[in-house]
């Protein structure tokens, strides 16, 4: 019978994998913020001063930094591998540690033992206690944590005595010389050294034999990674170790639990007065002496500028969540407004320099960059509402809630960019800054503004009763209006970018940014929209130039338009003698030049002599080869036919 794991230790097992991973990045974040090469001031890492240095202190960073990366990447069972040599290590360092600071006190002496009074003798007996509770520990942690390697040869739990009488073999040397004969130092340092030869042994065995198999492994894994990036491409291969390494919820539980550590160490670090003295004043002032430490210290560098943006990636996730509830839009592209956050909010404070500024430049940076990224949220809930109104005012549905709800959240568009920019305004003096919220706000504006008179057009057609055939016009005036505003703003902000490029802070992020603005957002558009504009003016030349058909054909013809179904009040002649509505027909250019009955040509330049049956025998026979379908070639006919 096949025994299927439980979901919650499913869910137990991936949140392991998780916390696993936290580790690395914890240690690439405290390489970043100097606090690791502090405890190495005899190299000078923290301030070097010599090129020698510099260079030394580049190459151990960049060292350090790769091994933190490598074992992020890790598989789960080569983590525990890891993590279980580093625990055998620390066992190693902290029974050293203790016996040497054992050793150095008077706790276990012949003197103490007989010329000091009970107290001190409670108080030696009980710190002895102590340490052999801490090399007990020590001992077992070592042994234990070998048991996650499957291929180690040693069982060491079996040896437990051995490492444990190991480890307390310095204090058992210098309790028995001193009773027998007074230990020297040298002895006694050499001695501390020797208690630890078995478990160095042990761990430097495993080491070396691991090490053995390194190139191997390497090579094995760089020739799986080629041939998975043939197979799925490198886009694939990314995205598979994305999701493997759970790399969103790794970093925010690294950037949780950072913030705790800061906020716990702020808070019993602050000078708290005394109780007579404590008042709301000073409370509050200390709650904002650590709120502001903890908002600039959670982006002062690379590693805590990514947790920060996975936390804003969680937040706006859930906002895309509720706006979509709100209009009620179930598509699943509506709800990964996070990822575009993230990826926002990531590149503003590359580009803004966030991590090397000083705190309170950095505060004021990141305060603009949140309303930056909240008047690009605005732009995202306004691409999910577009799409609904169009569908709702074609599909000519009545679901009056569906119409309100879209239509509240058009309101609320265009009030929070309003409200935003009256309280900006009021509190800031006019710069670049202020002025990219503001064109990104009012652009909004006019987007939502736009979509709405769309909206009330098609919706008025749809109480029409008779054909509307210059909803079409209206309708393209209305956008390449709003188009052309928009191109506008995107003009404008280039050259605002460009004046805080050259004047206020450059950058190389900046200036490619700039580069990808000009390409996407003001060429491209504007060669799209020229394309548009050509076509549009290429198929009413066209029609213009088709005949209108009279009231007394369209009375004896009493037949609808072949391409929207609807009456023929109006319409226009092809050169193959079929009637359609002007606007129809026109929409139908854009695509093909080529009649939707016949697939003759339907418009014949001037000077151009009218398609002979050869030819469009022949333009109807590669249509059927292409098709591949014996279809014969329509003769002539009139519309009714």
């Amino acid at each position: 019978m096949k025994i299927t794991a439980m979901p919650w230790m499913t869910d137990i097992i991936r949140m392991w994998e998780v916390i696993l991973r936290v580790p690395p990045l914890f240690w690439i974040d405290s390489l970043l913020n100097d606090t690791f090469f502090s405890y190495f001031q005899f190299l000078y890492f923290e301030t070097p001063t010599t090129l020698i240095q510099y260079i030394g202190w580049l190459f151990v960073l960049t060292f350090c930094i790769t091994i933190a990366v490598g074992v992020f990447l890790l598989g789960t069972r080569e983590l525990l591998t890891v993590y279980s040599r580093i625990m055998s290590l620390l066992a190693i360092l902290v029974a050293y540690f203790m016996n040497k600071e054992f050793t150095k006190s008077a706790a276990i002496t012949t003197d103490t033992m007989t010329s000091e009074p009970p107290e001190s003798v409670q108080h030696g007996l009980q710190t002895c206690v102590h340490y052999l509770i801490c090399q007990l520990t020590a001992a077992f942690i070592f042994c234990k944590s070998w048991q996650f390697q499957t291929d180690f040869r040693f069982n060491t739990m079996k040896y437990f005595g051995i490492i444990f009488f190991s480890f307390v073999f310095p204090v058992c040397i210098k309790s028995v010389m001193q009773v027998i004969y007074p230990i020297s130092e040298s002895l006694l340092f050499w001695s501390h050294w020797l208690g630890l030869v078995i478990p160095l042994v042990i761990l430097s065995e495993d080491v070396i034999t691991s090490a053995s198999f390194l190139y191997v492994r390497l090579k094995r894994s760089y020739n799986l990674i080629k041939l998975t990036i043939d197979a799925i491409g490198l886009q694939g291969f990314l995205e598979n170790h994305w999701v493997r390494l759970q790399v969103p919820k790794v970093l925010r539980l690294f950037f949780t639990s950072r913030f705790i550590f800061q906020v716990a160490y702020l808070f019993w670090t602050s000078e708290v007065p005394s109780r007579q003295a404590i008042t709301n004043q000073v409370n509050m002032d200390i709650l904002n002496n650590v709120s502001y430490q903890v908002v600039v210290g959670s982006c002062d560098n690379v590693v805590a500028l990514l947790g920060l943006t996975s936390i804003v990636s969680l937040c706006a996730h859930y906002i895309g969540v509720f706006m979509a509830f709100c209009i009620g839009s179930s598509e699943d592209d509506d709800k990964n407004i996070g990822t575009v956050s993230a990826i926002l909010f990531f590149i503003l404070a590359l580009q803004t320099g966030l991590t090397g500024l000083e705190p309170e430049k950095r505060l004021a940076r990141l305060y603009k960059n949140v309303y930056l990224l909240g008047t690009a949220i605005t732009h995202f809930i306004h691409s999910m509402v577009h799409p609904l109104l169009m569908s709702l005012s074609a599909s000519r549905s009545m679901h009056v809630q569906r119409h309100v709800r879209a239509l509240a959240m058009c309101a609320f568009l265009i009030t929070f960019p309003s409200c935003l920019l009256v309280y900006l305004w009021s509190i800031h003096r006019i710069n670049t800054w202020l002025m990219a919220v503001t064109a990104f706000s009012l652009e909004v504006i006019i987007k939502v503004i736009v979509s709405l008179m769309v909206y009330c057009l098609f919706m008025l057609d749809a109480y029409r009763d008779k054909f509307w055939e210059s909803l079409d016009d209206y309708v393209y005036y209305i956008q390449s209006t709003g188009n052309t505003i928009e191109f506008l703003f995107g003009i404008f902000l280039f050259c605002n970018g460009g004046w805080i490029l050259l004047f206020e802070s450059g950058g190389t992020i900046r200036a490619v940014m700039m580069c990808i603005h000009a390409y996407f957002n003001i060429w491209v558009q504007a060669k799209e929209g020229w394309k548009v504009f050509m076509k549009r003016k290429t198929a009413v030349d066209k029609i213009n130039s088709l005949p209108l058909a009279s009231q007394e054909q369209l009375s004896s013809l009493n037949d609808v338009c072949a391409i929207c179904y609807q009456e023929l009040q109006n319409a226009r002649i092809t050169s193959c003698n079929h009637y359609f509505h002007g606007v129809c027909l026109r929409k139908w250019l854009y695509v093909q030049d080529n009649c939707p009955l016949c697939f003759k040509v339907i418009y014949n330049p001037p000077g151009r002599v009218n398609s002979s049956m050869e030819g469009d025998d022949a333009n109807q026979n590669n249509i059927n080869n292409g098709l591949g379908l014996p279809i014969p070639v329509p003769v002539q006919q009139d519309h009714q036919d």
